[in-house]
């Protein structure tokens, strides 16, 4: 786009490892089909090998503070506050773009002072007023479900002062900001005391990146830190609109290819693409009636229509992207995938059948 340039001034970072290869790659050629002037930049993840890997775009220098080059685990993405961009938008590797962002990096190049564009959950002020009376009726859901994407009930052990609920919580996955916003003190400062809150009050001294007994990882603290930081926080939409993997939407080759998607980002978060037999039809069908009768009793998210798919969410514009970076898919990688989503299937199926067990009981 014209008004974008390589200065700094605005770049996408997304971070990745080895294991998300396959998506991360297929998000990157879907920004450059869509946004091919934007900067990118990878965030090296954890395993990633910076003489081997699949990229031919920046990857990110390793930060120069000795708690930055410290952080581990899907905390990393937080290395977007102290990159080269001085403006940002951070992807997640399980996300693709299916609509031009032009929108969105006029409005974020407009931008003044420190701020943080986010996923919220609801509108704020229909989040406050079902949050604050208990008598609605969505009131114990919602407040079960925001304070599961943040962290578990030690929270309130672990900050009392601090209202958790004051606002509407936001999805870690996409958002954009400002260059320092959270710096490497805040980051540093807060990692201190939930270390100390384990050793204290919970009796763990091996706490690592994957520890989430209080914070719902790099999601609850960067809720935290935002609140704590008082960072003005506005909405992503409408300049982008973001579609969860579980969200019952189609997307078809035409419509990405023609701009005519009414959303700019899909984040698969879990139910991603791959290789797999069980990404399309038949036997996606199948895992997807499954998947979404324990999911939904599990309080996991799947809007009505969603086990009826054909495919998982984008699959047919991920596996395009993909063979023509990669070329056809072998039968032994496929069966590999499949594999996997065999196994889960397993689960998935021996789980609904406790639960139908259980209901019978009741």
């Amino acid at each position: 786009m014209s008004n974008v340039d390589a200065t700094g001034r605005f770049g996408i970072y997304i971070l990745t490892y080895p294991g998300d290869y396959h998506l991360s790659t297929v998000l990157v050629e879907s920004i450059k089909r869509l946004n091919p002037d934007v900067p990118l930049m990878i965030i090296p993840g954890e395993g990633f090998e910076r003489e081997d890997h699949p990229f031919d775009i920046p990857i990110m220098s390793e930060p120069t503070g000795d708690f930055w080059r410290s952080v581990g685990y899907q905390d990393r993405k937080i290395w977007a506050f102290q990159g080269p961009f001085e403006t940002f938008l951070y992807l997640d590797a399980d996300t693709i773009c299916t609509k031009s962002l032009d929108k969105l990096i006029e409005r974020i190049l407009r931008q003044e002072g420190k701020f943080i564009y986010v996923q919220p959950w609801m509108d704020d002020e229909e989040w406050k007023k079902v949050v604050r009376d208990p008598s609605h009726p969505d009131h114990e859901q919602l407040v079960r479900n925001a304070l599961a994407t943040v962290g578990k009930l030690p929270l309130m052990e672990f900050d009392p002062e601090h209202d958790f609920l004051a606002h509407s919580r936001f999805n870690s996955g996409v958002f954009a900001s400002r260059r320092l916003t959270i710096t490497e003190a805040d980051f540093e400062s807060l990692n201190r005391a939930e270390r100390e809150f384990y050793r204290k009050n919970l009796g763990i001294n091996d706490w690592t990146w994957h520890s989430s007994d209080v914070f719902f990882r790099d999601q609850g603290r960067l809720n935290y830190l935002v609140d704590k930081r008082a960072v003005p926080v506005f909405p992503l939409s409408p300049e982008l609109i973001c579609r969860a993997g579980g969200d019952a939407v189609s997307v078809t080759l035409e419509e990405v290819e023609q701009g005519t998607c009414d959303f700019h980002v899909v984040h698969w978060t879990g139910t991603f693409p791959s290789p797999s037999f069980f990404s399309g039809m038949p036997l996606f069908r199948l895992f997807a009636l499954f998947e979404t009768f324990v999911g939904r009793r599990r309080g996991q998210h799947f809007s009505a229509g969603y086990e009826w798919l054909h495919e998982r969410v984008a699959y047919s514009v991920w596996r395009k992207y993909y063979e023509e970076l990669f070329g056809p898919m072998s039968l032994g990688e496929r069966l590999a995938w499949s594999w996997k989503d065999f196994k889960r299937l397993s689960r998935l199926v021996r789980r609904s059948f406790k639960l139908i067990a259980r209901s019978l009981r009741n």
